[in-house]
């Protein structure tokens, strides 16, 4: 049995050999591959280029800003008292025009200042009279000393020639000049008297003149019991009610300048310097601004603010209006700046969605998240190409003769799906073909063969200054600037 089963083991061995080589035979042979001649092979990398295009137009730095309040003015009590009416417009939210009464302040004391002042303006008046009443006594009393000193005098000058012609005595003469002597004296204190009662006269018309002033001060003071508004806004709060003692100077209510509105916003440092260039463009057109003290001065640049309410854009004109603060901000790295609306009121609808009704908001309303666009103008020329073209570290590769070439350029503004690149050292022209597909890896002068693309119609990457109810352009894309 055991024979057997060694046998049977061996002739199972032999037969999985048999097979082993067998398939060996058949399938082991080496397959043959297909050669090419290498002369014929196409080594050339397929691309997909784009249109270097010059930019002749101004383009729009897009900013987010908040919408602020210009001013918050405090309309305060001038006078003392208590409040005896509260104007029903006097309450936070209302919109009120200058002019407006909102409060009036109990004016009895000063209504009864007034009558005291009056009356005693009155016997001001009254002593004044008085007192010229005695200069004119006094002059009429002086003519007439006057007249008594010069007969006075002529007598003496006779004495004195009847003296000395031996006819009249010494006592004689002394009387006469005795006489001469009182009617000097009483012409002298009548002088004297005139004098006295002049300057009398001058403290009179002060004194009236004093009496005068506080009796305007005490009008004054009742005008302003009734407290008015001295702009057009809207109140923000009020604080006090009808009831209560103010004093001079108490806060009533705050009021928001509605006249005009600004918009906070931050400049990059390249923003800026673009904002800057503008005084050199405004210099070739001949319209160079004052020379301002402020080292920081930013040019008048005119700009739109928009703000989107249910698919609606409404916008407004502004200009940039200075730097806010003292200079960059420390954590964002970034220039705060104010943009200045001068008529919050005046709006106009850039878009309508769906053919519906345009409601948009009447005016600027503080707390509005808005767009800003500020168009700029370049010193230098520009050259369009789209985004996706611009490599990292700023590298761009162009396809010149079938051969790659690869160009360092400065990038000056991003709209977009397109970027706009500084010309000037860039070396890239008007019609150059640059890549815009991915590559895996890149050598210089690489034989490149480009793709067959449909061919779209190039569109700009950013219009001018919108034009009421006209959509602005949008930007182009990688796919439209592909030819």
């Amino acid at each position: 049995m055991k024979v057997e089963k060694v046998i049977q083991n061996a002739a199972v061995s032999l037969l999985i050999l048999g097979v082993g080589i067998g398939g060996l035979i058949v399938f082991g042979k080496k397959p043959e591959v297909p050669t090419q001649d290498a002369a014929a092979t196409d080594l050339a990398t397929t691309v997909v280029t784009a249109n270097v295009t010059t930019w002749n137009q101004p383009f729009n730095i897009q900013l987010d800003g908040e919408a602020v309040t210009y001013r918050v003015v405090t309309v305060g009590s001038e006078v003392v008292g208590r409040i005896v009416k509260k104007s029903p417009i006097a309450r936070s939210g209302t919109f009120i025009k200058k002019g407006d009464v909102l409060f009036e302040i109990d004016s009895t004391n000063y209504q009864l200042e007034i009558e005291r002042l009056s009356a005693q303006l009155k016997q001001k008046e009254e002593e004044l009279k008085a007192v010229t009443v005695d200069i004119e006594n006094a002059a009429t009393l002086t003519k007439l000393a006057e007249e008594d000193w010069n007969l006075q005098q002529k007598q003496l000058e006779r004495m004195q020639q009847l003296q000395a012609r031996r006819t009249a005595n010494e006592t004689e003469v002394e009387a006469a000049m005795k006489q001469e002597l009182v009617a000097r004296n009483t012409l002298q204190t009548l002088r004297n008297q005139e004098r006295t009662l002049a300057q009398q006269l001058k403290t009179k018309a002060a004194d009236r003149a004093l009496v005068q002033s506080e009796l305007d001060r005490a009008k004054v003071d009742l005008e302003r019991c009734k407290v008015v508004s001295t702009l057009e806004g809207r109140i923000v709060d009020d604080v006090v009610e009808e009831g209560d003692y103010v004093k001079a100077g108490d806060t009533l209510v705050h009021v928001s300048d509605s006249s005009r509105m600004e918009i906070k916003t931050k400049l990059r440092a390249e923003e800026l310097a673009w904002v800057w260039q503008q005084h050199v463009i405004n210099a070739k057109a001949g319209d160079v601004p004052p020379l301002s003290s402020d080292p920081i001065n930013l040019p008048d640049i005119s700009c739109e603010v928009g703000y989107t309410f249910e698919g609606v854009e409404t916008i407004w004109d502004g200009y940039v209006a200075r730097i806010e603060g003292t200079g960059m901000d420390r954590d964002t790295r970034t220039f705060p700046c104010r943009i200045l609306v001068p008529e919050p009121r005046k709006t106009r609808v850039n878009d309508s969605v769906g053919g519906r009704a345009a409601v948009s908001p009447p005016t600027l309303l503080s707390g509005m998240f808005v767009t800003i666009r500020v168009p700029i103008e370049s010193p230098a020329p520009l050259l369009k190409l789209p985004l996706e073209a611009v490599r990292p570290g700023g590298q761009v590769w162009v396809n010149r003769d079938g051969k790659l070439d690869i160009v360092e350029v400065s990038l000056a503004h991003v709209e977009g799906e397109t970027a706009l690149i500084r010309s000037t050292g860039s070396g890239l022209t008007d019609g150059d073909r640059v890549i815009i597909s991915p590559l895996v890896s890149v050598v210089e002068d690489m034989p490149l063969k480009e793709k067959e693309v449909a061919k779209t119609t190039d569109k700009p990457a950013a219009a001018k200054l919108s034009t009421p109810a006209t959509q602005p352009a949008p930007a182009t894309s990688a796919a439209e600037a592909t030819e």
